[in-house]
């Protein structure tokens, strides 16, 4: 283990040459959709689009804008919803094609690790391990790692990657750069944990080349020697990290190790070119149920008990989840009334008539007579809490798989369907939505907060999210501009209260564009400040990612 980081140059891919569009009406009328993101943030030019195939193009286009001046904006998938990718001017650049698996080896500890590129999603990871077909040309792979993939297609078990972010047509490089987390995040934890190495391309065309546990900070320093010999100190911010769940600004500890800065850092610092990830065996089966319950309260009392409080009862000795999903009385009666409205054409599921709340949870079994255990324990939790395996949606086979699916997805399209046809009336609108967690101690506090800012007021609202991370989405759909302006108002002291309970401003989706003044809550301007001292440090013009996770007047 060091302290240094050496910087290097990028490797040639030797394929296809960038494709470039360089005009920026070209871009407006045939790209349009390169724009944007899922945020709707706007409005965006950019006065060239280039599509990289390899890391030296990543370098030559970034050492190019760096000699200019010009911003560069970094855009794969585009699946964000902070507004990162949307470019305000300068080059847009798109990994979307740097969608390889370029090869495979063992760790120490037997796990598989795959070497993978930025523009591959999330469902094209999960295919390609599910058919144990990488795509990778053995031909050109060292031993170790021809040996590691013919262990990998043979092996009777699969493997799958732990993060499960909802989204699953987002890019993995954007899952690395925002720490994203899912469901299963409760129990295999967020991004940071299997990510194994990265190569960050440098605005001077450097490469940063660095894997988890070979360099490391001294105290708060950490150290990069460039190519001309010359050395570039970092100093890791002084701030206190939340104790939660968080994708909020640069991560900082003493001794940290530099993978960690990378990690979610939206961007702003390098570019990825290469990521290795870790894999696990896959679960020999997973139990899915959706249970209903007759209030809010009887459902987070439940996820309470099932994720092992220590304030309240223990769980059965089996109960172990991997996720824990949660809908509040709001969300049900919004989907009831969208299915109503919708008619017979409408895919949302028909909610049984008494459910005012639902919780989502899953834990793996290895055979029948284990499920059977599982099976007996949630039971007798859910009897604790006024519901039974018997008022549940669940099961193993797909139909069942389905419709859970079904309902997880069609809250989320259905408020931002909601938005959009307000925003046909109202251009300003936009959904506001909360990315809080809290430590487990404050769930309850904090969902009462929200109940209580938001009871007597006539903001229509759903709260859902990863409940056992104490992670809550609580989403405003504003009707008019001055709903627009007192629901922002809302979720900047929501943003404040969490905070205050010890929580963090962003869980998930990190910064971007959109929520500067919740990092500022989180961190003052002091980290602010510190955090573009970090940039500085790595990208002196300021070139990369403007706007993003800081305000641009900070750089």
């Amino acid at each position: 283990m060091k302290n240094i980081a050496e910087a290097s140059a990028p490797r040639e891919g030797g394929g296809a040459p960038p494709t470039v569009i360089d005009s920026a009406d070209r871009i407006a009328e045939s790209y349009v959709d390169f724009l944007t993101d899922e945020s709707g943030y706007g409005p965006a030019s950019a006065g060239r689009l280039v599509f990289v195939h390899d890391e030296a193009q990543i370098a030559g286009v970034l050492a190019d804008a760096a000699s200019r001046g010009e911003p560069v904006t970094v855009s794969a998938g585009r699946t964000g919803i902070a507004a990162g990718a949307v470019p305000g001017g300068g080059t847009l650049l798109s990994l979307a094609e740097m969608s390889r698996v370029l090869g495979i080896r063992r760790l120490d500890d037997g796990r598989f690790a795959l070497r993978v590129e930025p523009g591959l999603s999330i469902a094209d990871l999960k295919e390609r391990l599910e058919n144990r077909d990488l795509g990778i040309d053995a031909s050109g792979l060292p031993d170790d790692e021809r040996v590691a993939l013919e262990a990998f297609t043979a092996d009777a078990a699969c493997h799958f990657y732990p993060p499960d972010p909802t989204e699953d047509t987002a890019h993995l490089g954007a899952t690395v750069m925002t720490n994203a987390s899912g469901a299963r995040s409760f129990r295999f934890g967020a991004t940071r944990q299997h990510v194994v190495g990265l190569r960050i391309v440098l605005t001077s065309g450097e490469v940063v080349a660095v894997e988890r546990g070979d360099v490391v900070a001294d105290g708060r320093v950490l150290s990069l020697r460039r190519t001309d010999g010359s050395t570039t100190a970092i100093t890791v911010p002084g701030y206190a990290m939340p104790a939660t769940k968080n994708a909020a600004g640069l991560y900082a500890a003493p001794g940290m190790d530099l993978v960690d800065l990378f990690i979610g850092s939206e961007g702003v610092l390098g570019v990825l070119s290469e990521v290795t990830i870790a894999l696990m065996p896959r679960p020999e089966g997973i139990l899915s149920a959706l249970a209903f319950f007759g209030s809010d309260a009887d459902a987070i009392a439940f996820v309470r008990q099932a994720r092992g409080d220590a304030d309240v009862g223990p769980a059965p000795a089996v109960i172990a989840p991997l996720a824990l999903e949660f809908f509040d009385s709001r969300s049900f009666d919004f989907l009831r009334k969208r299915k109503a409205d919708e008619g017979a054409s409408s895919k949302i599921p028909e909610l049984p008539a008494d459910a005012r709340a639902g919780v989502l949870f899953e834990q793996e079994f290895a055979d029948e007579d284990a499920l059977m255990e599982v099976y007996e324990g949630w039971e007798a939790l859910l009897t604790d809490h006024g519901s039974s395996m018997e008022q549940t949606w669940g099961g193993m086979e797909e139909a069942d798989v389905e419709r859970l699916r079904a309902l997880r997805h069609s809250l989320p399209e259905q408020v931002n369907n909601t938005i959009a046809r307000t925003k046909a009336v109202h251009p300003e609108i936009h959904k506001i939505g909360t990315d809080t967690a809290v430590p487990a101690e404050s769930l309850e506090e904090l969902f009462g907060f929200f109940q209580s800012a938001l009871d007597g007021t006539d903001l229509a609202h759903v709260i859902f999210g990863h409940i056992g991370d104490s992670h809550l989405h609580l989403n405003i759909m504003p009707g008019d501009a001055d709903e627009l302006r007192r629901g922002k108002e809302l979720a900047l002291r929501f943003a404040e209260h969490a905070v205050g309970l010890g929580g963090t401003v962003s869980a998930e989706h990190g910064i971007g564009k959109l929520k500067h003044d919740f990092l500022r809550i989180l961190y003052g301007d002091e980290g602010l400040a510190e955090m573009a001292a970090v940039k500085k440090a790595l990208d002196p013009a300021g070139i990369l990612n403007r706007d993003v996770m800081f305000p641009e007047d900070l750089i």
